[in-house]
């Protein structure tokens, strides 16, 4: 029950993960831009007012049946708030823009790319970013990183992280990571693979610690080994934080700081 209970916590906290509503993100560890751009946020003026006075427009008649008149959702996400930056913070917002192409889910209203980005640029004015200058365009998407009043670096809470350390435990006493890294966003929960799970066996090991939440099937096998977990992140009042674990995987035999 209780794991059913975290499925459903995931359904409705990470983007592309079982929505019933529009708007979700992307597979895969998040990495940043992976093109040659410099990296902007959403903070540095990125599209301009009439871009979203256009994206209003196409909101309206594409969207707001599922999202609400004022962004707060209804059968799909809220694009706003607190709602808003827990999806999206720390991710480029090509992920953004490839789960609206898919939407609405039955294909029957599919938009050019930018009307798209129209969208997009209404929606980040609809969340207090500014306006600048210049239009935001299909091919800076990924340059453009989604950023809350906390910074670049602060992975909000809840959200689905990828976390490579040591396991420890066992099923009496718990399942632990010691000699963890810093969670990093992540889009899929499921297990890396090819070169995302490469990426993952080069990380470093780190200082940190988070207990394993609801882990399933048990990893025993993989007691002392070198681990990729991946998880909704719970912070706790001290500092070691907790992962409600959707996936764990072997990456090496042996583990050491």
């Amino acid at each position: 029950m209780r794991r059913l209970m975290m499925l459903m916590l995931l359904a409705t906290t990470v983007p592309g993960v079982m929505h019933a509503g529009p708007l979700g993100g992307t597979g895969g560890i998040v990495s940043g831009s992976l093109g040659a751009l410099q990296e902007k946020t959403v903070k540095d003026g990125v599209f301009t007012v009439d871009q979203a006075v256009r994206g209003r427009e196409r909101y309206d008649a594409t969207c707001q049946r599922c999202h609400g008149a004022d962004l707060t959702g209804g059968a799909g996400r809220s694009l706003t708030g607190d709602v808003f930056l827990r999806d999206w913070a720390g991710l480029t917002l090509d992920g953004l823009f490839e789960r609206m192409q898919s939407m609405p889910p039955d294909g029957s209203e599919s938009l050019a790319a930018d009307a798209y980005v129209d969208i997009i640029s209404y929606v980040l004015e609809r969340n207090g970013f500014p306006a600048g200058a210049g239009e935001l365009s299909a091919g800076v998407l990924g340059g453009v990183r989604v950023e809350g009043d906390e910074g670049p670096n602060v992975v909000p809470n809840f959200a689905l992280v990828r976390v490579v350390g040591c396991l420890t435990g066992s099923e009496g006493d718990g399942w632990r990571l010691s000699h963890a890294s810093e969670e990093a966003r992540a889009a899929d929960p499921a297990a890396s693979a090819g070169d995302e799970r490469a990426a993952a066996e080069a990380a470093p090991l780190g200082d940190a610690a988070f207990q394993l939440m609801y882990v399933f099937p048990s990893p025993a096998a993989y007691v002392g080994h070198k681990v990729e977990t991946k998880g909704l992140l719970i912070r706790g009042d001290d500092d070691e934080h907790s992962l409600n674990v959707t996936s764990v995987q072997s990456l090496a035999e042996r583990c050491g700081p």
